[in-house]
Formats: structure tokens, sequence, C-alpha cells
């Protein structure tokens, strides 16, 4: 696929990629995204971890909320705030009770929600990443949103063939500080 689309190109290029993935090979390309995850220090060493509950074609990191969560450490996801129309991070356990919600998210059914001043690092979905850390999302702004007010280091995971040398990005997009893909780590600063 050539870099220069528009966001939305991408995001209809790629649907269309994810359509034809096998569950399998998701499962097992997910695993190994989940495993290089699992070696960054600021994954590994953080006391509360932002992470997302994956749609069908993302990469699934349902085992490092496993893992989180067993070490005793804090796990938040995004849910809807319905007061303030807007996502926000929620906090969950092994008892948490889920959802399907807006847009086809599981979320809290009685959300708790994050003090987002403890997040240490999020761990963000997306359609298409570039290597300097840019995110095109599934359009609507809401994690865009989110993300810029939190101050934790910022991870993006994505398979191979969802990495681009450039994507289009506007003033409100928020970047990431890592792109974690099977094969490639990259983005602006460090693990």
């Amino acid at each position: 696929m050539r870099d220069g689309l528009s966001k939305q190109e991408l995001r209809e290029a790629i649907r269309h990629q994810r359509s034809g993935l096998e569950s399998a090979w998701c499962e097992a390309q997910s695993v190994v995204v989940l495993e290089r995850l699992l070696a960054l220090p600021s994954v590994a060493g953080a006391a509360v971890v932002g992470l997302y509950l994956a749609l069908p074609g993302e990469v699934d990191i349902s085992g490092l909320m496993a893992v989180v969560l067993s070490a005793g450490r804090g796990v938040c996801i995004p849910a809807y705030h319905a007061v303030s129309g807007v996502y926000a991070m929620a906090e969950v356990g092994p008892s948490t009770r889920y959802v399907d919600s807006r847009f086809g998210l599981r979320e809290p059914i009685d959300p708790v929600w994050a003090d987002l001043s403890t997040l240490e690092c999020v761990v963000v979905p997306g359609v298409a990443f570039d290597r300097g850390g840019r995110r095109v999302g599934h359009g609507g702004g809401h994690y865009d949103h989110m993300l810029a007010g939190i101050a934790a280091r910022k991870v993006g995971v994505a398979f191979d063939f969802q990495l681009f040398d450039r994507v289009p990005a506007e003033a409100h997009d928020v970047q990431m500080d890592l792109v974690i893909t099977q094969t490639q780590t990259c983005g602006l600063n460090g693990a």
C-alpha cells in the first residue's frame, strides 16, 4: 500500500485488509506483539496501565491485561462517560463485568472513573501509524480527545501492514511515543 493516502483512504484500505484476516493469524501475531510489549520497561514497570479491549482485526492485548492484573497492578480502559459525552478511562479488575456499548466496544457495566494522573503508560490501538508516532484512528477524534488529557507514555500497537513511513496528521492528533508491531519498534521517545 502506498503512503500519501488521505485518512479516509487509509481507513478504507486497512478495513479491507482487516476483513480478510483469519482469526488464527490475528491471535498468533497478537502474541508476538504482546511479547514485545512486555519487554518494554515502560509497560513492564508501570504501576497503572491504560489498555483497550480489541475490536475484530485489532491487536488483541487481553494477555497483557491478565499479566498486569495478576501482578497486582492497575488497569484502565476507555469507556464512554455519558455525563461529559466523551470517552474517559475506567478502572477494571478481575471481577469487572462488561457490556457491549457504543461503536461495538466492551466497557465496564458500572465504570469507576480513573484519576488520569496515575496512568504511567497507555497502550493505544489505531487503524494506521507511521514511524514518527502519528496515528490514524477510526475517525471522530474520541481517542485523541481522551489521550490529550493523559501525560503518560503512549504506545501504539498495530500489525506490520498498518505501519507507514508517514500518515496524515492534524494539530489535534495525539502522537505516540512508540509504535510496536510484530517486527518493529519505532517512534520518538525510547522504551
